[in-house]
């Protein structure tokens, strides 16, 4: 679940009420943590898959299982403005973003002469953050015409923080 932290409608404050060139000004700020169970069932325990062998019921492996197998946990931290000027010929946003993953799931195929096909992990922490600016503007208007320009940048970075040394040279086959 997110929490807003802060929200704030800037220009329904009394000190913005003479600044005519500003029709909207909101700062804001949230936070929030969630767990990515979209990892399937039963990975904390091995699994079989019931075929057909010469006309018998026969068990194969299927996954292996690890007992130490959690969800991934994601933080994410967001604070920015939105904005319209100039009689809304002008409308923006700009946000800062701040996510970190813990326990990130990964999954490694094993050989074939283990039996089974691989087995999931939490293998380290990642954070990604940047920034993100968007910006509508009017570039011409007329009763019958309307001429609008909008920009969207943004810069952000990935950065794997945490990823222990028996990880750093795994060979994953897939």
């Amino acid at each position: 679940p997110y929490t807003t932290l802060f929200r704030s409608v800037m220009t329904e404050e009394n000190f913005m009420e003479d600044i005519d060139w500003i029709d909207m000004l909101k700062v804001k700020a949230s936070y929030g943590e969630v767990g990515n169970d979209a990892i399937g069932n039963y990975l904390y325990t091995n699994t079989y898959k019931i075929g057909n062998s010469n006309g018998n019921p026969a068990a194969t492996p299927g996954t292996m299982g690890n007992k130490d197998i959690k969800w991934e946990k994601n933080g994410s931290f967001n604070t920015g403005v939105d904005f319209d000027l100039f009689k809304r010929r002008l409308t923006g946003s700009i946000e800062y973003f701040h996510r970190k993953t813990s326990d990130m799931l990964f999954w490694f195929t094993t050989p074939t002469s283990f039996g089974w096909t691989g087995y999931y992990a939490n293998v380290g922490d990642m954070i990604n953050s940047g920034v993100e600016l968007t910006l509508d503007g009017t570039l011409y208007q007329t009763k019958d015409l309307k001429w609008t320009l909008g920009v969207n940048l943004t810069h952000y970075k990935n950065e794997v923080t945490y990823l222990p040394e028996e990880r750093k040279t795994k060979t994953v086959y897939d």
